[in-house]
């Protein structure tokens, strides 16, 4: 068993193109827009979310995204937590959440939670760009976030 992530019950993964700084964890089949998350002028935010899902902002000089989205039965043991982290919380509709590209990609992945409602998340930025597949001058950054049901609302 994983000392650091017990409960971890189900992973997704995608490298997604970085356009406009972010890449969204969105429900684009309910009721919300990913617009209403993007509500900051502050170029230091790692991410934002609430109603529909959540927004991440990846450095400017990096063009791709290698993301680990984890969803754990409740919450993990904090991993990373410094200026390159964020948490807050999300709701779905549906229960639905696309990981994608701000104009959509092939990369962009659906990640299917157990049930619509509220969760908790915990996302995490590493400091240090990876190789990517753009090209010899493009950079890559390594995400990891964490879902889990919001004991508040149960």
């Amino acid at each position: 068993m994983d000392v650091r992530h017990p409960t971890v019950r189900r992973t997704w993964r995608a490298r997604l193109p970085v356009e406009f700084s972010h890449f969204v964890l969105f429900d684009f089949t309910g009721h919300f827009s990913p617009a209403s998350l993007d509500t900051t002028t502050d170029s230091r935010w790692i991410g934002r979310s609430g109603d529909g899902g959540a927004l991440f902002h990846a450095d400017d000089h990096n063009l791709e995204a290698d993301v680990l989205v984890a969803l754990h039965d409740t919450e993990p043991h904090p991993d990373g937590i410094d200026g390159h982290s964020y948490s807050g919380t999300l709701r779905t509709d549906t229960g639905s959440l696309v990981l994608a590209a701000s104009t959509a990609s092939p990369g962009d992945i659906t990640v299917d939670l157990p049930a619509p409602g509220s969760y908790r998340l915990r996302a995490h930025r590493q400091p240090d760009p990876i190789d990517t597949s753009l090209g010899d001058e493009a950079r890559c950054e390594q995400w990891t976030v964490h879902l889990w049901p919001d004991p508040t609302t149960t």
